[in-house]
């Protein structure tokens, strides 16, 4: 095994590093000490919670918050699923609470997202999405707390620092988002690091010693993965799949090959499928009545379908589901009919779905068919990003918690027949302890891919030979041309962490409170206009001035920090070096 200092520079002055994974369907936390990192890297402590239920142990709890009517916290995971459960069970006032459950979507490709952005609660009721995702990040950093002080008595929280984990294919405003989230949760801003999933299970990967592999030599990836591999990360989570390329490095550094792709396809998905399949063998809105009336025995389904799911595979039978007698009654009552097998002899499954003893048995066939369109997205979409980009590699590493599915991996290993296929043990894992790594090893990536092209705005003078008369504006009499892009960095440019670029503004006025320069995105390599198609406002950033000084024009320069897991800013005074450390790259009010 690689010793943790191998080419790798540490993390200083913490005693732990904790990650908090928070995911789509969902969420955990793990940690290590800085000592016994340096010792056996891999000796990580993660939680298990219990689901109360069917001896269904997990090492992740549902992303699933209960909020007081006074919109404190009540309750995490699944313990939150059971106590709202019972609540409807005794009749209580449930619908004052906030039950939230999956909501980590809304992140997902929001380019209006907001720091007001509203999300509405399992009775509809409107909550500002920020306040949901702190409080649940809350929880889970409290929760992680209590676990240290069990092992240590006198930890302080200035000991830890915390990485928490984002989709790579996320944009930057999701980002400021979840940092913003996390801070308002109580994490101080200094001691917190953003860790892009498919990165941190790469880490994990390369310090593994054993992994599950299509051929039959055993051999872990350290040992074939030499300096100058190539290979995919495809991240198969809940609500997203993230694919990123990385190149093993010397040192046991990564490299980055490629800008992260993806799209929301995960395991979520198979369980809209299985409820969409409910809907259409019992018809008559018998699942919403269900749901409605007996939450308790809806989320026993949906735990029993997590069960079923994660024990299929392509050399199982016919699965054998168990559905509580509540749902039958209800089916039984809306139907007005005693016989259960009569209503399913009226969709199109008769014949093929029976009942038996309080169980449904769903044949193989129709079992997997709830996996395919997933799985086929998917497939289709790596095809396309192999197709469409020059990108050579010899290995595709699966990881996530659907990466554990049989049904995907025997399609990937069916697929992709000239790529060896690697499933590290614990793949659902692989996230979570690898940002711990990542957070004792910040520096492990060499150069990352810009996901973006990025510039601002400028106005340069007017050129008839290239400049479209409809930009033509005069300016103190020079006739100048409005909204050219001018760019910074270019999509797809290999980027090493802490890559500068700096532009000098002036402000121009004595009674100037702030100067604000607005940065632009664009999915094309060479924008012309601001206002193109391809281009976006992705956030301002803001520099307060001084209060009260001479009538001479400030020069302040800014500089954007691109390369990292988020965009950084800098503004300096140029005259007298002064740094404004309250400036501010806004990504949220646009």
């Amino acid at each position: 095994m690689a010793s943790a200092s191998d080419g790798v520079v540490p993390r200083k002055h913490r005693l732990f590093v904790a990650a908090i994974d928070f995911g789509t369907t969902y969420s955990g936390y793990a940690f290590s000490s800085k000592d016994g990192w340096e010792k056996e890297p891999l000796k990580i402590n993660s939680n298990v919670w219990n689901a109360g239920t069917k001896n269904l142990l997990s090492t992740k709890a549902p992303t699933t918050l209960l909020l007081n009517p006074d919109k404190t916290l009540r309750s995490f995971g699944y313990d939150a699923e059971t106590k709202y459960a019972e609540m409807i069970e005794d009749e209580e006032d449930f619908e004052d609470y906030y039950y939230f459950h999956c909501f980590k979507m809304l992140l997902h490709s929001n380019k209006r997202l907001r720091r007001d952005t509203e999300i509405k609660d399992a009775t509809k009721k409107p909550l500002k999405a920020m306040h949901v995702f702190s409080q649940s990040i809350k929880f889970l950093r409290n929760d992680l707390f209590k676990s240290l002080k069990k092992m240590i008595a006198d930890i302080q929280e200035d000991d830890i620092h915390y990485v928490l984990t984002v989709p790579a294919i996320w944009d930057d405003n999701a980002k400021q988002f979840m940092r913003e989230a996390a801070v308002k949760a109580g994490i101080s801003e200094k001691q917190l690091s953003i860790a892009l999933e498919p990165e941190t299970a790469s880490i994990y990967c390369q310090h593994l010693q054993l992994t599950r592999q299509t051929d039959k030599g055993g051999a872990s990836f350290l040992g074939v993965a030499e300096t100058g591999t190539k290979f995919m990360v495809v991240d198969l989570g809940g609500g997203t799949t993230d694919i990123t390329f990385h190149e093993r490095c010397r040192g046991g550094k990564l490299k980055e090959i490629h800008r992260p792709m993806g799209g929301p396809w995960g395991g979520r998905n198979i369980d809209e499928a299985f409820f969409a399949f409910i809907e259409e063998l019992f018809k008559k809105d018998v699942l919403g009545e269900f749901k409605k009336n007996h939450m308790d025995d809806y989320i026993e389904v949906e735990r029993e379908f997590e069960t079923k799911k994660r024990a299929f595979t392509s050399e199982s039978g016919v699965v054998k589901m168990t559905f509580p007698l509540s749902f039958i009654d209800e089916a039984k009552k809306i139907w007005k009919t005693d016989s259960v097998d009569e209503i399913i002899k009226k969709s199109k499954y008769a014949g093929k779905v029976k009942t038996k003893s309080q169980k449904l048995h769903i044949p193989k066939d129709i079992f997997i068919s709830l996996f395919l369109p997933t799985v086929d997205n998917i497939i289709a979409h790596i095809q396309k990003i192999i197709e469409d980009n020059s990108v050579s590699f010899d290995y595709i590493l699966m990881v996530g918690g659907f990466a554990e599915c049989d049904i995907i991996q025997k399609r990937f290993k069916d697929t992709f027949t000239d790529k060896k296929i690697i499933i590290p043990e614990e793949a659902g894992l692989a996230v979570l302890k690898g940002a711990v790594l990542y957070g004792h090893m910040p520096h492990i990536i060499e150069s990352r891919v810009a996901r973006h092209t990025y510039g601002i705005q400028s106005w340069p003078e007017f050129d008839a030979r290239k400049h479209p008369v409809s930009k033509r504006v005069v300016i103190d009499g020079v006739p100048r041309c409005k909204d050219v892009f001018f760019k910074y960095v270019t999509i797809g440019q290999e980027i090493t962490p802490g890559y500068k670029l700096s532009q000098v503004f002036q402000a121009l006025k004595p009674d100037e409170t702030t100067l604000e320069c607005t940065i632009f995105a664009s999915w094309e390599k060479d924008p012309k206009f601001i206002t193109d198609e391809s281009c976006f406002k992705l956030g301002t950033l803001t520099v307060p001035l001084p209060q009260q000084r001479t009538r001479e024009a400030l020069e302040i320069e800014e500089t954007m920090v691109f390369g990292e897991t988020e965009l950084h800013i800098s503004a300096r005074d140029t005259i007298n070096n002064r740094i404004y450390n309250d400036a501010f790259f806004n990504l949220l009010d646009k």
